[in-house]
């Protein structure tokens, strides 16, 4: 099962924030994401990742 969904804003264990845009299986069964930064898109395995805390603002 996976741990996050498409459009969850998350942070890698390198401290890099990002949206995940797709989820896949390796052939080893590993979980990966790729996640979207400024642009640039990074495949990261699935325990290098964090929800990041939503920030709610004032209306």
């Amino acid at each position: 099962m996976k741990k996050f969904a498409l459009g969850d804003v998350v942070n890698s264990d390198k401290g890099r924030r990002g949206v995940v845009r797709a989820a896949y299986l390796s052939k080893e069964g590993q979980q990966f994401y790729v996640v979207e930064k400024d642009g640039t898109m990074d495949h990261l395995e699935e325990h290098r990742l964090t929800l990041a805390p939503r920030v709610e603002l004032a209306a």
